[in-house]
């Protein structure tokens, strides 16, 4: 049987909660073992969603790219966002996701440094739609009341 990270903190907590805490005598030691179950829950319900939000900022991403290829007058950047805007995740572990969300989001620092360097009408549309991407991608992780 192979345990999911969220199975086993779910546990945990749970443990804390029904079991450890109802013996515990000390109000400071009670206290503290409910903060450390409610941020173990936090954190369990974090990674649930976390993988859904590197996607998504991925696909965000993407099609920034895939518009910017076409406007950006750098023949080797716009070849670079349009391969990057074809790529699809083929590996969905945490890690891997990690790693192909920092490549993305080195490759938009560059694109962004290259739009902040024109003085063109679609450079200044394609700067507003990156620091729009930018608030999106801060937006999604807020957490939802």
């Amino acid at each position: 049987m192979k345990l999911r990270r969220t199975t086993v903190l779910s546990g945990i907590e749970n443990a804390l909660r029904k079991k450890i805490i109802p013996l515990l005598a000390d109000d400071f030691a009670r206290n503290e073992v409910h903060l450390a179950a409610s941020l173990i829950g936090i954190d369990c319900a974090g990674r649930d969603e976390e993988v859904a939000l590197l996607v998504e900022e991925q696909d965000r991403i993407r099609a920034l790219f895939a518009e910017a290829a076409g406007k950006v007058g750098d023949a080797a950047l716009a070849n670079r966002l349009s391969e990057m805007a074809k790529a699809k995740p083929d590996d969905l572990r945490m890690g891997a996701l990690m790693e192909a969300t920092a490549r993305l989001r080195d490759l938009l620092v560059e694109l962004h440094i290259y739009v902040e360097s024109q003085d063109e009408q679609w450079a200044s549309e394609l700067d507003r739609a990156i620091w729009r991407l930018i608030r999106d991608n801060e937006s999604a992780r807020n957490p939802k009341p």
